[in-house]
């Protein structure tokens, strides 16, 4: 079994383009093209006191990223901070690389000193719950029926993803 680790994304890498094409393709709510995402990624590594940009790699190749974010785009809930933007590529979904990249998102706000972390999904609430997080609210957001949820993250992860322990922490890439 290949071992998933993360990386903490940095400003003008090939990896920030690629996490810029992933989102723009991936999350139509974005509503940007690949240079107005480009360049929002590259103000958002620029800054990581509030949130940071993660990409996973097996054997050196990038598979998926997620986002630790100070605020979500135009949100019906005002908290904060959020996981966003958690995509992985298709040949290699349903491995553990998601649940590995949301317990790294969720390492990353614990060192900042968050108890809780949020998110909104449409798809994705039973890969979610299986992770610890606890659906809040049920709310119509940018077009879309979502579900609100929460993490504490004084809590232990509710199952223990095989990933988990092929984990490694974010190293700068």
């Amino acid at each position: 079994m290949s071992i998933v680790q993360t990386f903490i994304v940095e400003p003008r890498t090939p990896e920030l383009a690629l996490c810029a094409r992933w989102r723009v393709n991936a999350f139509s709510v974005l509503e940007a093209s690949f240079k107005m995402e480009l360049r929002s990624l590259e103000q958002f590594a620029s800054d990581q006191r509030h949130g940071v940009a993660l990409i996973a790699k097996i054997d050196g190749e990038p598979i998926g990223t997620c986002l630790l974010a100070e605020s979500e785009i135009e949100p019906n809930h005002d908290v904060s901070p959020w996981l966003a933007g958690l995509f992985v590529v298709p040949e290699h979904r349903r491995n553990g690389a998601g649940a590995v990249l949301v317990r790294a998102i969720e390492d990353q706000a614990r060192e900042r000193g968050f108890s809780r972390l949020y998110l909104y999904t449409t798809e994705a609430v039973e890969f979610y719950a299986r992770l610890g997080w606890t659906v809040l609210d049920h709310t119509h957001w940018k077009g879309f029926d979502t579900v609100f949820m929460v993490r504490d993250l004084s809590e232990p992860a509710a199952e223990k993803e095989s990933a988990e322990s092929d984990q490694s922490p974010p190293r700068r890439s």
